[in-house]
């Protein structure tokens, strides 16, 4: 950085000094054309030396390198035909180098903390994004827990109404159960009292189909009773017509059942 200013003081210098020297020969040449420092500032410092510059023909290349490189390649070849006007921008721009250089440290230091910052705040980004990422997984797994927390309470409640259904089923088979068992005892109930009603009614029957056989045999008997009495109470104890059999004692059953008997019966009391 020291030689590029000394460089540049030392081609101010120069520059400085050969404007002086243009101003020392145009007084001392009175005889000659006179020239403001105007026109001296705008003639070539050496035009004839301009064209004999070979250090490119070898190489022309080289040119445009200096060219791409620090823009100096055309500023060599054309340097004897350029005016102080020209060769001051040089020395201008130089100038603004020098301006650029010292104050590159400035610059380097605003740019490593523009980079550091950009550095920390995509550090910032990075961590925000982490915290992010992470606070996205407790919030989907909270919502996943939510979710399988309603699908469980879903499914108990299902379950609570499966067992609510099979009870309520157990109940009412239980009661259609005792209601079946309570009609069929009172069918067998019935069965019982109608078989005895049945029973009783056939032995009824049999009593009633018994009963005109029988009593005949008693009114017989009865009578019979009567009329010894009568012939005891006619002839007396001494004579044998009182203990005489009647007609009706004397006849069979089967007699009794043709009616024979009966007959008698109905003479007997008509004659009494």
């Amino acid at each position: 950085m020291t030689d590029k200013k000394t460089f540049a003081s030392a081609f101010a210098s120069a520059l400085a000094k050969y404007r002086g020297n243009n101003q020392n020969s145009s007084v001392a040449d009175s005889d000659r054309i006179p020239q403001t420092s105007t026109d001296r500032a705008n003639t070539p410092i050496a035009p004839s030396v301009t064209g004999l510059i070979k250090s490119f023909d070898s190489s022309p290349e080289m040119q445009g390198l200096l060219n791409n490189y620090f823009g100096i390649g055309d500023f060599l070849t054309t340097l004897p035909g350029m005016t102080p006007n020209e060769i001051a921008q040089m020395a201008d721009q130089l100038d603004q180098l020098n301006f650029l250089l010292d104050n590159l440290p400035a610059i380097e230091q605003n740019l490593r903390s523009y980079i550091d910052g950009v550095v920390k705040y995509h550090e910032f980004v990075n961590r925000c994004v982490k915290e992010g990422v992470g606070g996205m997984k407790k919030i989907d797994q909270s919502t996943m827990d939510v979710f399988l927390s309603h699908k469980g309470y879903l499914g108990e409640q299902k379950k609570l109404a499966a067992s609510g259904r099979t009870q309520v089923a157990q109940i009412d088979n239980d009661v259609s159960s005792h209601i079946d068992l309570q009609e069929h005892k009172l069918q067998e109930a019935l069965k019982r009292a109608a078989k005895k009603l049945k029973a009783d009614k056939e032995k009824e029957t049999r009593l009633a189909e018994t009963e005109p056989n029988e009593k005949p045999v008693e009114m017989i008997a009865v009578l019979d009773t009567r009329a010894r009495l009568r012939r005891l109470m006619q002839y007396g104890t001494t004579s044998p017509k009182a203990f005489a059999p009647t007609k009706s004692a004397a006849a069979p059953v089967g007699e009794m059942k043709n009616g024979t008997a009966a007959n008698s019966v109905f003479e007997f009391l008509q004659g009494l």
